[in-house]
């Protein structure tokens, strides 16, 4: 499926599907015996474009990462939800570069024909709602979407504002403003019709945050809920 379709190189690493049936048996085994984390989610707030994901994982906090950062599901929608994409994340795992594919005893790897991503080898929550980003960015060109590493926000009259930029440059801080609507701090599309979020939560860096320079971000870190995370 993305044999032909995807610009490899040292960003992007390919996987034969050999390798990756190697990766998964190897996390099914290592998941025998856990207690594992499960919530069912949606990528995308548009119901036109959005996948359904579902997350597996060994750590409370991931999953109530997940929880925060994707878009629930109402309660009349969960019950026929099925999943397009399966996160199954184990921070435990060490992969065997030898044998499975990869670079290190640290795995990201997502299969587009098995509607599945492996994450192993570390303990930083982004990686969940990247995977998704990264799903996201692979399907919707394809149907004339163009998916954005921004934060938005709408003003009374409709008018939509999108701020580009690196992590850590500033998206989240203008996007927080006090006279306009936020959008979303780090993950849209930009369709015929809208401009919509990825996510359901936001994604703030805490280097240098206070409660003079960025009130509303601040506050957030003493609700229940918030994850920070170093």
């Amino acid at each position: 499926m993305t044999e032909n379709t995807i610009w490899w190189g040292d960003t992007n690493r390919p996987m034969t599907p050999e390798q990756f049936e190697t990766l998964h048996q190897a996390f099914l085994a290592h998941m025998k015996g856990k207690d594992l984390f499960v919530q069912d989610l949606w990528g995308g707030s548009d119901p036109e474009h959005r996948v359904a994901v579902r997350t597996l994982g060994e750590y409370a906090w991931h999953s109530l990462f997940c929880r925060t950062m994707l878009v629930r599901p109402t309660d009349e929608e969960l019950p026929s939800m099925a999943p397009q994409f399966t996160i199954i994340n184990l921070p435990s795992f060490k992969a065997d570069p030898a044998t499975m594919g990869c670079r290190s005893e640290t795995v990201i790897a997502v299969n587009f024909s098995k509607g599945l991503v492996l994450i192993g080898g570390t303990e930083y929550a982004g990686e969940n709602k990247k995977s998704v980003f990264s799903i996201l960015n692979y399907l919707l060109p394809e149907k004339g979407i163009m998916p954005m590493h921004c934060s938005a926000n709408i003003g009374d009259d409709g008018d939509v504002a999108i701020f580009f930029g690196l992590s850590g440059t500033g998206k989240t801080t203008l996007s927080a403003d006090s006279t306009r609507t936020l959008i979303g701090d780090d993950e849209h599309g930009w369709s015929d019709d809208s401009v919509f979020n990825f996510e359901g939560g936001c994604y703030a860096k805490l280097i240098r945050l206070s409660p003079e320079a960025e009130p509303e971000i601040y506050a957030t870190t003493k609700r229940f809920g918030t994850i920070v995370e170093n």
